[in-house]
């Protein structure tokens, strides 16, 4: 197990409980103290697990943001979704950190940038650089905070990476600290049925009623089957001390005195694997009651690294038989909780075993391939996380339904035989659109759930509408704001220009913004140009020109 060093300093802020993040003289802190926390490595998020920390900037934009350690800047990206104006930078000692959601980078990393963009004429950019071409020190200042990309308000998201392997790693174990003397508190127990492949039986799972530290249940009758097994999931809240936000559980292990030690540790995870977080936790109970149970189990298919004991942490239990269970939660800095479980099996064992075949189901291992009419549809191999019954009908344009979870997307296409009818047709799943492409007279996307499989003609451009805080003063250099609706595909391209010169913009696709910072003043003969489209190629064009009126 790992050892912890416990940083022992508490702050408040706005009479709230605040954490604080600390590091070792290995590390400057990426902003100026003290850096405040508000999400920690490993929360629970939508398909994924949190891949760093979140620093709190009090709703503030444009604060400086520092390299933590020498190295070179490695890669920096511009987009309108993900990470938004997110930059890496490579270390010396085989780590890389990454500051994400900016607003922009320093002067001459953003002239990097700057050059980059002109010269490829593309606002969204994702540049790699050489080693020790741009070299950046120890507390020198990087970039500015922001809100770019995916998040849902101003805030620095930073991440340690192992370079060679591109893992996440967790920063509470490599220098990094927060004080925190809050126990983790067990709030739930759920135990379930396992096959064994180590997959849930379907409809085989129980809640365990808590009592303080010893816990007790009794499986019912039928419960479990000939070859069949129990698996435990908790849910658990871990807060910092004295009350307040929560960085989550760092870890939890669940044994018998005989019958084997289980577990996870979220201390590295490979984001390609990152999705099965929806069988680290059991995803459908969520879905229904907005409570994560984490597994004490995995199957056999789980790639996931976050478990550092052998086995599947599945327990046999006889007929008429107990078994009881230490339970063991820990947070990052150390702090345990520890509880007893007792589980009772009055009954004897049902003879009959459950058996998935693919006539009935669609097994992890196995892709398959299906067509009716237009309609084409490929599913990989390990795109299920368990055995799912098959539920699939192309004629009435149906695969599973919106809570089957899967690990990996989906390939749909459709062939219109004629490339001209395909024109401005864009594909659906559940009446969202897809990003689809379009070869020849076949349409082509990818989708990360299953559904109602549709197709929806577009062709409505783009509507382009100036904010009214657009300074329209002759003298005007700064930034001009425009909000951008498009009525279904989405908008898929922009360009801006001054005189007939291309002018970097940047599009905050979850306020529909689009920004553009203007360098030349405006003079009589000014023209601003901005070109438009959506998906499926429809266009809109925006001119204005000087002299400019107020606008109205």
């Amino acid at each position: 197990m790992h050892k912890y060093i416990l940083y022992l300093a508490l702050f408040s802020f706005h009479f709230c409980p605040a954490q604080f993040l600390t590091c070792s003289a290995n590390w400057a802190l990426p902003m100026n103290s003290p850096v405040e926390l508000s999400a920690g490595f490993g929360d629970l998020r939508p398909n994924h697990f949190h891949m760093g920390i979140d620093i709190r900037t009090a709703g503030k934009e444009n604060l400086p943001i520092y390299a933590v350690a020498d190295g070179f800047v490695s890669r920096l990206k511009v987009s309108s979704v993900g990470y938004g104006w997110v930059l890496y930078i490579d270390h010396p000692d085989g780590y890389t950190t990454v500051y994400a959601h900016c607003n922009q980078f320093a002067e001459r990393i953003q002239k990097l940038y700057l050059d980059t963009s002109y010269s490829l004429r593309q606002n969204e950019v994702d540049i790699l650089l050489p080693k020790n071409k741009l070299l950046v020190q120890k507390g020198e200042q990087i970039a500015f905070s922001g809100n770019t990309g995916g998040s849902s308000g101003p805030h620095l998201h930073f991440e340690l990476r192992d370079t060679k392997t591109e893992h996440a790693l967790n920063p509470f174990l490599h220098g990094f600290s927060v004080s925190d003397s809050g126990t983790p508190v067990l709030s739930g127990i759920r135990l379930y049925a396992l096959d064994e492949n180590g997959y849930e039986v379907p409809s085989k799972s129980i809640v365990v009623t808590l009592q303080q530290k010893n816990h007790k249940a009794t499986l019912p009758e039928g419960f479990l089957r000939e070859g069949d097994r129990i698996g435990v999931a908790i849910q658990v809240d871990d807060y910092f001390t004295n009350g307040g936000r929560s960085l989550g559980l760092f870890s939890a292990e669940i044994w018998t005195a005989n019958a084997g030690h289980f577990g996870f540790e979220l201390d590295e995870i490979a984001f390609d694997a990152a999705r099965y977080i929806n069988v680290h936790h059991d995803f459908t109970y969520a879905q229904t009651n907005k409570k994560k149970f984490q597994k004490l189990f995995r199957s056999k298919i789980n790639p996931l690294t976050i478990y550092p004991y052998e086995g599947t942490g599945s327990f046999a239990i006889g007929a008429k038989d107990s078994l009881q269970f230490s339970l063991m939660l820990r947070d990052i800095n150390g702090n345990e909780s520890l509880h007893q479980l007792w589980v009772h099996n009055p009954y004897a064992i049902t003879p009959a075993k459950v058996t998935y075949t693919d006539q009935t189901h669609w097994l992890p291992n196995l892709a398959y391939s299906y067509t009716a009419g237009s309609w084409h549809v490929q599913i990989d191999s390990l795109t299920f996380f368990e055995p799912v019954r098959k539920s699939i009908d192309l004629n009435a344009k149906s695969i599973g339904t919106s809570r089957m979870q899967i690990a990996r997307p989906i390939h749909i296409s459709y062939d219109f035989k004629d490339s001209i009818a395909a024109a401005n047709y864009i594909l659906t799943m559940n009446g969202v659109a897809l990003p689809t492409k379009r070869v020849g007279s076949s349409l082509f996307a990818e989708s990360k759930s299953l559904g109602v499989l549709g197709m929806r003609k577009d062709e409505m451009a783009p509507t382009i509408q100036e904010q009214a805080n657009n300074k329209l003063d002759s003298l005007n250099n700064g930034k001009w704001t425009w909000l951008l609706k498009d009525d279904f595909s989405g908008v898929s391209s922009y360009s801006c220009w001054q005189n007939g010169q291309w002018i970097p913009a940047y599009y905050d696709a979850k306020n529909l913004q689009l920004k553009a910072n203007f360098q030349v003043p405006f003079s009589n003969d000014t023209k601003i140009e901005l070109r438009l489209k959506d998906a499926v190629g429809n266009e809109r064009v925006y001119q204005r020109s000087t002299p400019l009126a107020p606008f109205k």
